[in-house]
């Protein structure tokens, strides 16, 4: 029985399928602060919303971004009953010019609610994004992983009925996404930037996943705030500043 009952929350999870995406923007960029407007097909129709902040660092990587993301299902009216909250952490790793690569780890949330379950589940998101970034726009391969780590479950009636022995509680791992994208990037000024996502989604274990495995997303940034650019360290053998003391004497004979 306990096998059924970890069927159902197989099935219980992946049925919002509000599968863990990261912002298509947000690799580049000076301003401390950007907004995220994200709309697609990820696994369904979804609305995602999301903030940055970036943090200046002089070790190991030159600014580390701060993300917390805000999943919706879209369709013809956004319902608030099933969501997923991630927040993450972006890096550029390498970067040598104009090429580079990002490193992104996030910790996903993801609740449901449905006619036969309600579930919440903890998952880990990892990507790495290597290409061009330029400051009038970018382009990257993107390989993301979404594991998920433990689902609660709380079964109503009608899943007590269909599923002979189910208890509410906390179940093993169940499952996780693979996905492979395209994304580019276009700089509208200097706040806006225009984000396209077109890619393929798998399940860890290199099969598609339930509904459409292809993934489309169109998304908008907008950033402000002061520069975020770390600042340059100041050299040893740079002259000494001019001294505001009184002009010096004449030179006498």
């Amino acid at each position: 029985m306990r096998a059924v009952a970890l069927a159902a929350a197989i099935a219980a999870t992946a049925a919002p399928a509000l599968a863990s995406a990261a912002p298509i923007s947000g690799y580049r960029g000076e301003q401390e602060n950007a907004t995220h407007v994200t709309i697609g097909w990820n696994s369904a129709p979804t609305l995602e919303l999301a903030y940055g902040r970036t943090i200046p660092t002089e070790r190991f990587v030159r600014r580390l971004d701060l993300e917390l993301g805000l999943t919706l299902p879209f369709f013809l009216v956004t319902a608030f009953d099933s969501f997923r909250l991630e927040p993450a952490a972006r890096a550029m790793l390498l970067q040598h010019g104009g090429w580079g690569l990002a490193g992104r780890l996030g910790l996903p949330v993801h609740t449901g609610d449905n006619q036969t379950f309600q579930f919440a589940s903890v998952g880990v998101h990892t990507g790495l994004a290597g290409g061009y970034f330029h400051r009038v726009g970018f382009i990257a391969l993107e390989v993301e992983h979404t594991a998920i780590l433990s689902t609660y479950i709380a079964a109503s009636d009608r899943a007590r009925a269909t599923y002979e022995g189910i208890r509410d509680g906390f179940y093993a791992p169940t499952g996780g996404y693979l996905d492979a994208s395209l994304a580019f990037g276009l700089s509208i000024g200097s706040s806006l930037e225009l984000g396209l996502r077109a890619g393929y989604r798998s399940t860890h274990g290199l099969e598609p996943p339930p509904l459409v495995p292809f993934r489309a997303e169109l998304g908008l940034s907008y950033a402000f705030g002061t520069s975020a650019a770390a600042r340059p360290r100041a050299s040893a053998a740079a002259p000494p500043r001019a001294s505001a003391a009184a002009p010096p004497r004449a030179f006498k004979r």
